[in-house]
């Protein structure tokens, strides 16, 4: 079964990402600190990262964005923001922008782009590795 970490310290947001994820085992956290806590102790397949948290200003939370990705391993992240111009570069280390205010379909959308992210970065890890093994064995 498909997991998910919702990190959003709006109630309402939290819950209409959680109802659009039918099939999924879903965990919530409102703090930066909560969510690297059940990074650590679960892998997910999707995270829900809201920039603006109780302990982390957007800014912060956009600077934390390598080690989360650490943390997150193979988990597609998706920021849920109503800071659309203080995104920036940073788009290129997630997997999908939702911006807020949204609507069901554009959760889904989110999720749709985001599992083609990750394929399209597990196929590009893959096509390193074996032009790497090429030319390892090259003579």
């Amino acid at each position: 079964m498909n997991s998910a970490l919702i990190i959003e310290d709006e109630e309402g947001v939290r819950q209409a990402v959680s109802a659009s994820l039918t099939g999924y085992v879903k965990k919530a956290v409102s703090t930066m600190t909560d969510a690297i806590a059940a990074m650590k102790a679960h892998e997910f397949d999707v995270i829900f990262l809201d920039l603006a948290l109780p302990d982390s200003s957007p800014s912060r939370t956009l600077e934390m964005l390598p080690m989360l990705r650490i943390l997150a391993k193979d988990s597609a992240i998706i920021i849920l923001t109503g800071y659309k111009n203080a995104i920036g570069n940073a788009r290129f280390a997630v997997d999908s922008v939702l911006e807020k205010p949204f609507h069901f379909g554009d959760i889904r959308d989110a999720l749709a782009d985001a599992n083609l992210a990750l394929a399209r970065n597990r196929c590009a890890i893959d096509d390193t590795a074996q032009m790497c093994r090429a030319f390892l064995a090259f003579p």
